[in-house]
């Protein structure tokens, strides 16, 4: 049986669509979900001020001068460190104008595509999350030294947007964007100037350094993802799949058969038909970037010992 017999290979896309493995359950886009969420959120604290308050937080005049109002999910250093840590997560749902929401969206929608059709649902909203938390980690660190006043309150998904564009710039560096609509650039030079300016803007303490300092923090942790991140997740989870008892997917016995003869043949095919299997699988659900340096030389060393086979025998008889 050849390899385009296998259930992989029946549902190869032939269209630019999204395959199950990139999809919520029903259908629905993670990019599209992050997207909505993140607008009627807005939007329901723009008709809603109260809301928006309870939130994000707000002003008011109290007896000693213009007081700040902590909302339940806005980024507050000061608060963090007093135990709040799910405002490292609520904040990245949070915007502080139109101008703001729309910006981060639109990105989402253009960088967010194509690795949602390279990842599946969970990993992309994994790796969004972290992309933030660490952004909004790194934020908090610097208002705990004083480079950011400790009460300074943040809110956007930026961190998240910046991850993305440092992941994009690594995967596919040739891709192009033009920036304000107008401006054509590589997305790797665009990465590159992005995070000079976020940098400058930090040591400089200029406009928004603060939220300058969560897109840097993103950019270099999906930078970091893209180049190491993908071969580190696959080898945790291989070494988990070996745990006794463990939730990850084992690898499939090996069985034990007398060296030699036709009986050793025929297992040593077999076990490199599964090999070749599962790793091709793991491809089709999660690119090429998921296998681990370990997995590719199982998989060259699995195809050499096929084509040795089929010269031996003088025949072809695909895998």
């Amino acid at each position: 049986m050849g390899w385009q017999d296998r259930d992989y290979a029946q549902h190869t896309p032939v269209r630019p669509v999204l395959r199950p493995g990139g999809v919520l359950g029903g259908g629905r886009s993670i990019v599209t979900t992050l997207i909505v969420v993140n607008t009627v959120i807005y939007l329901v604290g723009s008709f809603f001020p109260g809301m928006d308050v309870f939130l994000s937080g707000g002003q008011r005049i109290g007896r000693g001068g213009l007081e700040l109002i902590a909302g339940i999910g806005e980024l507050r250093a000061d608060l963090v460190m007093r135990g709040q840590v799910w405002r490292l997560i609520t904040a990245q749902y949070l915007h502080a104008s139109l101008g703001h929401v729309f910006v981060n969206m639109l990105v989402l929608h253009f960088l967010g595509r194509p690795l949602e059709r390279l990842w599946s649902a969970r990993r992309f909203l994994t790796i969004y999350t972290i992309s933030g938390l660490f952004g909004n980690l790194f934020f908090t660190v610097l208002a705990s030294r004083g480079v950011i006043p400790i009460w300074m309150p943040a809110v956007g998904a930026s961190g998240c947007i910046y991850g993305l564009l440092g992941i994009v710039a690594v995967l596919f560096p040739q891709a192009t964007v033009y920036i304000y609509f107008l401006f054509p650039l590589k997305i790797r030079t665009a990465a590159y100037i992005f995070g000079a300016i976020s940098l400058y803007t930090i040591i400089e303490r200029g406009s928004n350094y603060g939220g300058e300092a969560c897109h840097l923090a993103g950019l270099v942790f999906g930078v970091w993802w893209a180049t190491k991140g993908e071969a580190w997740w696959s080898r945790g989870a291989w070494r988990s799949s070996k745990l006794v008892g463990g939730r990850g997917r084992s690898k499939p016995a090996k069985r034990t058969v007398p060296r030699g003869g036709f009986a050793a043949k025929v297992q040593e095919r077999r076990d490199d038909t599964e090999t070749i299997d599962r790793i091709l699988k793991k491809v089709y659900d999660g690119g090429i970037h998921s296998l681990t340096e370990r997995e590719k030389q199982a998989l060259q060393d699995a195809t050499n010992r096929q084509q040795q086979r089929e010269r031996e025998a003088g025949r072809v008889d695909r895998l």
